[in-house]
């Protein structure tokens, strides 16, 4: 089918220069779609918890048992709030989970029982799960964890419903001296039944001196135990988690602020997909490659990165494994800027699943380049990445090509059902192109939902000059609704960008799929020389040209792109064939052009051209 580009010319003189600001949503609304919660913004005087609260408050905690490995019958205990009833997202501290100084799990699979107090809230609570810790900080004290087995049987397949009770969120900014506090858990001194105690805001604290107050104090009772759990207003709302038994300064204890704990777990439900291709379940894999400076005495990886330092000497790749049989042949190898460093071949006597690790090193430390790890079984590429060594960025450091979303990826890596409007999907995949790429180059992509940061992730250059290649957008139960922007970074510069809807079931429009708009600024006369840094507005219905000039602010412009070197541009957004839009084309050394009522093709098919004449003042 052919395209026909569409033209655009000068019809007017004005100069503009639109004011920039983009405005976020607030991040308590974004927890709230995220973990399927809702939000209460009432404010109530600082009187006793009515008992129905309370009662919901007292089963939204649960007990957190950590076993601690190769110490038999060690256990950490604390507390734990169920934030996600239906995803089974628990919120705790990081101290219960693992050691904080030297942050390092207290077993290797962040494995911890979770225990539910009974429904008539009186009798020792009860092991239901296994959960496993999906998400961590111990700089802020506080994991994430997922419920992932009965308790039973970790064989079994979870209930469709957990039969837990999910925690009302609250503000904890809007809490104030005085207000009261209840603090909900399951210290040593209680046994293993819920314990509840009650007590005042006695101030905030602000440990970095940011403007900001991570910290409540309290002169509520916290013991050993009780971190972790609970921290309720009067309406029985979320606030924050008892963190802190401050012994040194009295009888006052400190709790983790609330909206920064939520801030922290907001895109635990969404996380970055895998850019490796589906693969048949039975069949050997390697997954979860942590490239890290060292591993401590369980394997766990150590100072992981994707660049290091010049005179590092060791290079270790922590790796899961699975569907592996005794006795086949696994062999890895390490290139440096292409070349064969190390190779070595084993006979297969590790099990069929698990996690080991393998390494590089060299006296004196390695060489700065590009180092790349080759794992093969039974001579069939499994995994083939890596990471640099060194702070100077390599040379041609390049770009990518525009963004394709759809809902799936076909069997020979293509995209299914192609698109800009989703609905009722757990997972978005993004398709795009390396172009002049160079391997080595660290490159990283960032998910935002309405303009909040919810996934990243950093990765090394690997593909060559040209790779096509696919990242995703996945949900623990499915994409919550809104506008998602997927941004793409070389070598820490923005070099790509793409946005998608996600709507609720019935929502999704039937207008014709939306196309990318792309296409040449030059400048008139015959040489037709590309103009360079032309920005162009296609401004938002219903706004005209003269509207936006007397006026120009973001709010007018519903997309733009600026020409590249040799006058080639793309919009940031795509446009539905057969609208129309006014267009303003700006560059200070050329005469402005403005168009009401241009209309994009309503046969376009992306990428649509639209190639733009201007002429010099």
């Amino acid at each position: 089918m052919t395209r026909s580009p569409s033209t655009l010319s000068r019809d007017g003189s004005r100069r503009a220069g639109p004011n920039r600001g983009l405005g976020a949503r607030g991040w308590l609304v974004l927890a709230a779609l995220l973990l399927g919660l809702g939000v209460a913004f009432a404010a109530r005087p600082a009187d006793a918890i009515e008992r129905k609260p309370l009662n919901t408050a007292i089963l939204a905690t649960v007990r957190v048992i950590v076993p601690v490995a190769d110490e038999p019958d060690a256990y950490s205990t604390g507390s734990g709030t169920v934030l996600d009833d239906q995803a089974g997202l628990i919120l705790t501290n990081y101290h219960v989970m693992g050691d904080v100084e030297n942050q390092t799990p207290y077993n290797r699979e962040g494995l911890a029982a979770i225990a539910v107090t009974p429904p008539d809230l009186r009798g020792n609570a009860v092991l239901r799960y296994w959960a496993r810790m999906v998400k961590e900080d111990p700089a802020l004290d506080l994991a994430l964890l997922q419920i992932v087995a009965p308790f039973e049987d970790a064989e079994a397949p979870l209930p469709q419903d957990l039969g837990l009770v999910p925690v009302p969120i609250g503000d904890s900014q809007a809490l104030q001296f005085g207000d009261e506090l209840n603090i909900i858990g399951f210290p040593g001194v209680g046994g293993s039944s819920v314990t509840f105690t009650a007590g005042l805001v006695a101030g905030f604290a602000d440990e970095d001196n940011d403007g900001y107050a991570e910290w409540i104090k309290t002169d509520a009772e916290i013991n050993r135990g009780n971190s972790g759990g609970l921290a309720a207003n009067a309406a029985g709302e979320f606030v924050g988690i008892p963190t802190q038994a401050r012994t040194d300064i009295g009888a006052i204890n400190l709790i983790r602020d609330g909206n920064l704990a939520l801030e922290f777990a907001r895109d635990a439900s969404m996380d970055e997909g895998s850019a490796q291709m589906p693969q048949d379940p039975d069949a050997p894999f390697v997954a979860q490659v942590t490239f890290a400076k060292a591993v401590d005495a369980a394997g766990n990886p150590q100072g992981a990165g994707v660049r290091f330092p010049s005179g590092t000497d060791v290079l270790y790749a922590v790796f899961d494994y699975g569907n592996f049989r005794e006795g086949d042949s696994f062999e890895y190898i390490w290139r440096q800027d292409g070349f064969q460093l190390y190779r070595d071949k084993v006979v297969w006597r590790f099990g069929r699943e698990g996690s080991t690790w393998v390494n590089v090193f060299k006296d004196g430390g390695l060489d700065d380049g590009y180092y790349e790890l080759e794992m093969r079984l039974d001579g069939e590429r499994l995994f083939q990445d890596g990471v640099v060594i060194g702070e100077a960025a390599p040379p041609g450091t390049g770009t990518f090509g525009p963004i394709t979303f759809a809902a799936g990826v076909s069997d020979d890596g293509q995209p299914l059902d192609p698109g800009t409007v989703f609905s009722g999907v757990k997972e978005v995949f993004a398709f795009f192109t390396g172009e002049k790429m160079t391997n080595g180059a660290v490159w990283s992509r960032k998910w935002y939902l309405d303009d909040e940061l919810v996934a990243e992730k950093e990765a090394v250059w690997n593909g060559g000059e040209s790779e096509e290649m696919w990242v995703s957008i996945v949900a623990k139960e499915r994409l919550p609704e809104g506008r998602y922007r997927l941004e793409l970074f070389v070598e820490g510069e923005l070099v790509q960008s793409g946005s998608f809807d996600v709507v609720a079931p019935g929502e999704v429009s039937q207008e014709p799929e939306p196309v990318l708009v792309v296409g040449r600024i030059v400048e008139a006369g015959r040489r037709r020389r590309g103009v360079e840094g032309a920005t162009v507005f296609f401004l938002n219905p219903g706004v005209t040209v003269d509207e936006f000039l007397d006026d120009p602010r973001e709010e007018g412009v519903y997309a733009s792109g600026i020409s590249d070197e040799e006058g080639y541009y793309q919009l940031d957004r795509k446009l539905v064939p057969g609208s129309s839009f006014s267009v303003v084309v700006f560059h200070k050394q050329y005469k402005l052009i403005g168009v009401d009522d241009f209309q994009i093709d309503p046969e376009a098919l992306s990428p649509h051209e639209v190639n733009i004449t201007m002429e010099r003042r």
